[in-house]
C-alpha cells in the first residue's frame, strides 16, 4: 500500500497539534508545567513530565504528579544527553586541534560567519536542525526504553526514521524550528520595558527603582513571557517524537538453568517427602527410602545415585 508524500508527517504534526490544544484548554496542567519549567534544576520536572509523554504516547495530557519520579526520570535524561554531547564532541576536538595544527584560524571563520545576522541565523538553524534529524531519534528512543544505554543504540533510532519516512522525519523537524522562531521574536515584544525613574521620584526610592532598571536591562526576563509558548513547542516536538516506530527492545536473556541439587540434597527431601506423606520417625522414613532404592536399582540396573535421581525426579 503505497503512501501518499509527507503523509506521516502530517499525520504526526496533526496528531501532536491535537495534543498541544489538549494542554492549552486544560490551563491547570499548562499553568504548573510553566512555573516548573522556569526554574534552573527544577525544570528536570518538566523534563521527565516529556520523558513520558515519549514512552507512553497519550492521546491526552498526563497529569502532573509524582514530582519526585518526574525529577528522577528528567535528572536521568540530563545525564543521558550530558554523556552523548561528550562523546560527540571528542571527534569536533579533534578537527579542531588538527586545524590548529594547519594554522587555520578557526575563531576568524567562526567570527566571519557570525559578523552578519544571515550567517548567524544559518549557522545556528542549521546546527539545530542536524541535531534534531541525527540526534532527535536517539533521544527519544532513550526515552521510550529507559535505559542510558539506548541512546547510543543508533542503528535503532535510525531504523525508526527509515520506518517513519526520512523526509516526513525531516519535514516534521523543519515545522518545529519554524515554531521556535516566533516565540522568541514574541518574547521580546511581549516584554514588558523596564520602569521609568528618572524625574519621577527621589532619594532612595529613586536609587532603588535605578537599580531595578538595570538589573532589569541586564537580566531581563524574557522566558516568562515566552515559557508557555515553549512547553507547548516542547509537547509537540516530543509527541512527533512519541510517534516514531521504534523497533521493540530484544528481550532479556533467560537466567541460567538451576543447576539439579547434589545427591544428599535429593536424598534428603525424599525423606523429607516420606516423613510428610506416611509420618513415622526419621528412621523409619529412610528405611522405606533406601528400600525404594534398592528396588530401583535392581529393576534398572543402575548405580545408587541414578536410583537416588530417579526417586527424586518422581517427586
Amino acid at each position: 500500500m503505497s503512501v501518499a508524500p509527507l503523509e506521516r508527517a502530517r499525520g504526526a504534526l496533526a496528531e501532536s497539534f491535537r495534543f498541544a490544544a489538549a494542554l492549552i484548554k486544560d490551563v491547570r496542567k499548562l499553568l504548573t508545567l510553566t512555573l516548573l519549567n522556569i526554574v534552573p534544576i527544577v525544570n528536570w520536572i518538566v523534563t521527565g513530565y516529556f520523558v513520558r509523554v515519549v514512552r507512553r504516547n497519550p492521546g491526552e495530557p498526563l497529569e502532573v504528579r509524582e514530582f519526585g519520579e518526574l525529577f528522577k526520570e528528567g535528572f536521568n535524561f540530563f545525564l543521558a544527553v550530558l554523556l552523548l554531547a561528550i562523546v560527540l564532541a571528542i571527534p569536533f576536538w579533534l578537527v579542531a586541534l588538527a586545524l590548529m595544527l594547519l594554522r587555520i584560524n578557526v575563531p576568524e571563520l567562526l567570527k566571519a560567519a557570525n559578523e552578519s545576522l544571515s550567517g548567524r541565523l544559518l549557522l545556528t538553524a542549521t546546527v539545530e536542525f542536524a541535531i534534531n534529524l541525527l540526534l532527535g531519534p536517539a533521544i527519544g528512543l532513550y526515552m521510550k526504553r529507559g535505559k542510558i544505554s539506548e541512546i547510543f543504540a543508533f542503528g535503532d533510532a535510525w531504523r525508526a526514521v527509515l520506518g517513519f519516512g526520512v523526509a516526513d522525519y525531516a519535514f516534521a523537524c523543519l515545522v518545529v524550528m519554524a515554531l521556535t522562531c516566533p516565540v522568541t521574536a514574541l518574547s521580546s515584544i511581549l516584554l514588558p520595558p523596564p520602569p521609568l525613574t528618572q524625574g519621577r521620584v527621589g532619594g532612595l526610592a529613586e536609587a532603588l527603582l535605578i537599580a531595578m532598571g538595570s538589573i532589569w536591562r541586564a537580566y531581563a526576563p524574557s522566558w516568562l513571557v515566552s515559557a508557555p509558548l515553549m512547553v507547548l513547542v516542547n509537547a509537540i516536538y516530543y509527541k512527533v517524537l512519541a510517534q516514531l516506530p521504534y523497533p521493540t527492545a530484544a528481550p532479556p536473556p533467560p537466567p541460567p538453568p538451576t543447576p539439579p541439587p547434589a545427591i544428599e540434597e535429593m536424598y534428603e527431601r525424599l525423606v523429607d517427602r516420606v516423613l510428610r506423606t506416611w509420618g513415622g520417625t526419621p528412621e523409619r522414613a529412610k528405611a522405606r527410602i533406601e528400600s525404594l532404592i534398592q528396588k530401583v536399582m535392581e529393576e534398572r540396573g543402575v548405580s545408587r545415585d541414578e536410583a537416588v535421581r530417579m526417586l527424586y525426579e518422581q517427586l
